[in-house]
């Protein structure tokens, strides 16, 4: 039979906090320290601070202790102010996970709380005497539904709350409410716990979850493993296990709550493994192993991992098993140099470190040392094999730009793109790859180059666009570079060439009348050459033919106005409508010889043009000027005849004075 233990079976960083407080405190003092509320939801562990002389009291009126130590799970701040105004020394327990949510909960103005959790849970008890503006506290979907206010919502979680069953909740919160602000506060061991336990009850045909009946993380252990289908059994010491349970067992998971102590979990797992002793020496070494993990001696050089307990501006303290939490001031989390701890770690973070320091009163602690250490293997790994390696750009200095790798890499300006970087503070928080092209350990010298990696990439993807690119195909492009006589489009790693003749059916005097840099467009395959890796593209044969608008549009002996756009020495180019120019012949232009056609037009102008033939299918207009020019003088001349003529003869004019003379 196998035996696995949970790796997160036991105290969670909160209650080891609190109990090594309140052991600290109590130590060499019986009768003189007791708890506010039960320290933790573990009668053994109550029973053994009993023993010791550490008394569980729900009020202290009277209580003749002197230290007062509040649990883990925190107090209302009316309940910690009647407790300070006893006199007595208060030690405040609350795990950092617990604080956190304090914390949100006392910024929060003119917004209603909503509490995802065990309304009854001593925890929620002390969150809820902090709202200020209404609050609610719901523990599943149907009363999620139920809540309604018209204040913005800001959501906090029990720390031990379902991870699975958050997910249903809030999503059901976020469409009821528009202004809603949540704080998933699931502490990281509850969740690491959670997940593990769920994977371990996949590979186990029976789970022991050893904890407290009142431990609601505990209970949710329990809740996970019996999702999963496996046979579970809630147990709170060595003393409920049933042998019969193990008959046609294989494998037995072990996991336990955040209360139960390390003692419980030894006795249950050496009673199972006593249970059928076949093939079970090596697993139960495996399994004491991860109980004796946190008591083997420390020493300097050694890696502890550990949960981030509280951080302060200039360092930060790390519960890593031991009796006295880990101190890392501000210079060894990072190379980076920053204002506040805060910026770099959150309370819950867990963290990998080196033991720097070791005395009865001081365990220091180095990340960056450690990191560092193991940044400079894979960095080097990259440089010799010319591997690329990927790191956070943290800082704009003189000349170009710091890049973390685990250690500090200078990337020069000059390397970092392709194409000159104007403003370098661009890249500052982007994830880059680069390659290390200088490396020299004793001066911890690190040169990289995005540039080298982005050339490197443009070279594989030019080879295969040239290996797959056809001749006649229509493929998508980014217009990178405008020159004179044409315009350069990035198709994948290669540029093609657009010459100015292909941009348009009409005249292009420069690519910028059509097109502008970093304008995405499809464009024609005219020729590959690939062994000069140069490409001919065109934009023109993919557009619409204006020629096929020439038949609908005009007919032999229309009179249009047109623009001149080419003068040759044997006539004018005069467009008609954009891609379809018509030429109109030195000998066309006027009834007066005509030497050259610059000499009476000029480049721009607009002129009257009588179309004297078609041919579509020759993509040719012939145009005369000097017709326009005779049809419109003889509609003058007419105009001119009937306004000379008014219609009366002169006798008619005239009859009136003869008849006078009469009289």
């Amino acid at each position: 039979m196998q035996v696995l233990v949970s790796k997160y079976a036991g105290f969670c960083p909160g209650v080891k906090r609190a109990v090594k407080l309140t052991l600290q405190h109590g130590e060499g003092k019986p009768g003189r320290v007791a708890t506010f509320g039960p320290l933790v939801h573990n009668a053994q562990m109550i029973e053994h601070l009993a023993a010791k002389g550490i008394r569980t009291l729900d009020s202290v009126a009277d209580a003749p202790e002197e230290i007062i130590v509040v649990r883990s799970h925190g107090v209302s701040p009316s309940v910690m102010a009647a407790l300070k105004a006893t006199g007595k020394n208060i030690v405040d327990a609350t795990c950092p996970f617990v604080s956190k949510i304090h914390s949100i909960v006392d910024s929060l103005d003119n917004r209603c709380l909503i509490v995802i959790g065990d309304a009854h849970h001593p925890e929620v008890q002390g969150i809820l005497g902090r709202a200020r503006y209404g609050v609610s506290v719901i523990e599943d979907e149907d009363s999620a539904s139920q809540i309604h206010t018209d204040l913005p919502v800001t959501v906090v979680v029990q720390t031990t709350f379902d991870q699975q069953k958050l997910k249903g909740i809030l999503a059901i919160l976020q469409e009821k409410f528009q202004d809603i602000e949540i704080h998933n506060t699931i502490c990281s061991s509850t969740r690491d716990r959670q997940r593990e336990v769920a994977e371990l009850a996949k590979k186990s045909d029976l789970m022991l979850v050893i904890g407290g009946k009142n431990s609601a993380n505990t209970g949710k252990l329990v809740a996970i493993c019996k999702q999963s289908g496996v046979e579970t059994h809630y147990i709170q010491s060595v003393s409920n296990i049933e042998p019969h349970w193990f008959s046609n067992v294989f494998t037995v998971g072990i996991a336990a709550g955040a209360s139960t102590p390390e003692w419980i979990i030894r006795e249950v797992v050496d009673m199972v493994m006593e249970t059928n002793n076949e093939g079970i020496e090596e697993v139960k070494e495996d399994s004491n192993a991860i109980l004796d993990e946190q008591s083997k001696p420390l020493g300097v050089g050694d890696i502890v991992v550990g949960n981030v307990v509280q951080v302060n501006p200039d360092e930060v303290l790390v519960d890593v098993g031991y009796k006295m939490e880990g101190l890392i001031r501000k210079d060894e989390l990072s190379f980076r140099k920053v204002e506040n701890c805060s910026e770099l770690v959150n309370v819950g973070d867990e963290l990998e470190a080196e033991i720097t320091r070791l005395t009865e009163d001081l365990l220091e602690l180095s990340v960056r040392k450690l990191t560092q250490s193991k940044a400079w293997k894979t960095v080097k790994e990259a440089f010799d094999n010319q591997t690329s390696v990927s790191g956070r750009v943290v800082e704009v200095v003189k000349g170009g730009l710091i890049v973390d790798l685990g250690l500090r890499a200078f990337m020069p300006a000059s390397l970092v793109d392709l194409r000159f970087v104007e403003d370098l503070s661009q890249f500052v928080g982007q994830e880059v790859t680069v390659l290390v092209i200088e490396l020299e350990r004793r001066r911890n010298k690190v040169i990289v180059s995005r540039k080298a990696q982005l050339m490197r990439e443009t070279e594989a993807k030019k080879a295969e666009t040239l290996a797959t690119l056809e001749e006649g195909t229509t493929v998508k492009g980014i217009v990178r570079r405008l020159t004179n006589f044409g315009a350069f489009v990035d198709i994948g790693g290669i540029d093609g060439l657009i010459h100015i003749s292909e941009l348009a059916h009409h005249r292009v005097e420069h690519p910028s009348e059509v097109l502008k840099e970093d304008q995405e467009l499809d464009v024609y395959v005219i020729k590959v050459d690939a062994e000069s890796e140069r490409v001919s593209l065109s934009l023109k044969r993919i557009l619409p033919d204006p020629w096929t608008e020439v038949a609908t549009k005009f007919k032999t002996g229309d009179a249009v106005e047109g623009k001149v756009v080419r003068l040759a020495d044997f006539g004018a180019f005069v467009e008609l409508i954009p891609g379809v120019d018509g030429l109109v012949h030195v000998s066309q232009i006027s009834d007066e010889h005509v030497e050259k056609p610059e000499d009476v037009l000029a480049t721009g102008q607009v002129v009257k043009v009588t179309i004297l033939d078609i041919d579509v299918q020759a993509k040719r207009v012939s145009l005369s000027m000097r017709d326009a020019v005779r049809t419109g003088k003889k509609f003058a001349k007419e105009e001119r005849h009937q306004e000379s003529s008014i219609g009366a003869t002169i006798g008619e004019r005239l009859g009136n004075f003869f008849d006078q003379e009469d009289e």
